[in-house]
């Protein structure tokens, strides 16, 4: 099959509760995605020779926000929530009708995201067969950090956005990129119930 002029209309998104170890896809909530990496900055140190010298700075986090559609406060038990309230308040309920109340849990997610013209995956995280062409970003220990509804174009929009940063306190890497290009196949992405502090193999 020939490599996509670009990728366009769908994309998979699927965002792993790493307390409640449960997967959950929105894709069908999902109308847009914005990555906002974090920047590796810094800035030059004038000598007194004239000369400059570059200061690094620390990478900063990077930001991942989703506008979608909620039709609920979220199930805490479903793998395809209709809203997502309860997980940014750390909910639990499971049983309807479903509450969630204000609260200082902070729950840390693992949110990927894929494009790819392989039918046979089926979420984000899936493998991508040989001969298909796919793109993928993984983002562990993410921390859900906004939760704004909306009704201001008189339909119930929401806008949610996780915080992640580069490095855990170990100073392993929570960021992947992935992608193939037709010649082989691109694995699945693991999930490691117990695994919070470090990252799986990454593929820059």
């Amino acid at each position: 099959m020939a490599e996509p002029d670009l990728w366009s209309e769908t994309a998979m998104v699927i965002i792993y509760d790493m307390t409640n170890t449960l997967n959950m896809d929105i894709n069908a909530i999902t109308e847009t995605i914005d990555v906002d990496m974090g920047d590796k900055d810094g800035e030059s140190i004038p000598t007194i020779k004239g000369s400059r010298l570059w200061k690094r700075s620390s990478e900063a986090d990077t930001m991942i926000t989703f506008e979608g559609y909620p039709i609920s406060i979220g199930d805490a038990g479903s793998i395809t929530p209709t809203g997502l309230i309860q997980f940014f308040e750390g909910g639990t309920d499971a049983s309807q009708s479903l509450e969630a109340t204000s609260s200082t849990t902070r729950t840390k997610f693992r949110v990927t995201m894929m494009w790819t013209d392989d039918p046979g995956a089926l979420n984000a995280r899936d493998q991508v067969a040989s001969g298909k062409y796919a793109l993928r970003y993984d983002f562990q220990n993410c921390y859900f950090i906004s939760c704004k509804p909306s009704y201001t174009d008189k339909v119930l929009k929401a806008t949610w956005k996780f915080g992640c940063p580069a490095f855990t306190k170990a100073g392993a890497a929570n960021i992947t990129g992935q992608s193939v290009d037709g010649s082989a196949s691109m694995p699945s992405v693991p999930v490691v119930a117990t695994k919070t502090l470090t990252s799986d193999a990454v593929i820059a």
